[in-house]
């Protein structure tokens, strides 16, 4: 019956599976609730950006404009040399949950150059092995993205 003639082993090998599917069904709701076999890491970067106003001018200057409760777009220019400025971190409202986890501010600080210091927050497997588990192409484990745009107390 059933391919194993044996009902010994037949009943050890249908122990042994239904305990396996139990186990993975539970690995697996503890991974989607407790982000099991994951860790929270940052990952931080800086870029230099520069200011608003022209070359020759004495003043230095960002474009702040509040929008919500702490959250803002800055205005500044990407490279020294750069005619125009540009707009960042105006949110997406076509990607609500994106734009929720994305947090940006603006803060004098005791800087030389102006920069911009991102901090992504993500949950990453601990090991090949959960990743093998549990990966799934189409999940996003960004936590949040804070971008603090740090000037030097002078501007």
């Amino acid at each position: 019956m059933f391919l194993i003639g044996n009902k010994l082993v037949r009943f050890i090998f249908g122990e042994i599976f239904a305990l396996s599917a139990v186990i993975a069904v539970i690995l697996l709701s503890v991974n989607m609730n407790n982000h099991f076999g994951k860790k929270k890491t940052a990952v931080i970067k800086t870029k230099l950006v520069y200011t608003v106003t022209s070359a020759q001018s004495p003043i230095k200057a960002v474009a702040v404009k509040k929008i919500g409760k702490n959250n803002f777009i800055l205005v500044y220019k990407n490279a020294k040399n750069d005619a125009q400025v540009n707009t960042h971190f105006v949110p997406d409202t076509s990607k609500i949950v994106k734009a929720t986890n994305t947090n940006s501010n603006c803060e004098k600080n005791n800087v030389t150059k102006a920069q911009v210091k991102t901090v992504t927050t993500k949950w990453i497997y601990k090991s090949s092995l959960w990743k093998n588990f549990f990966y799934n192409k189409n999940e996003d484990n960004r936590v949040s993205i804070k971008h603090v745009l740090q000037v030097p107390k002078t501007w």
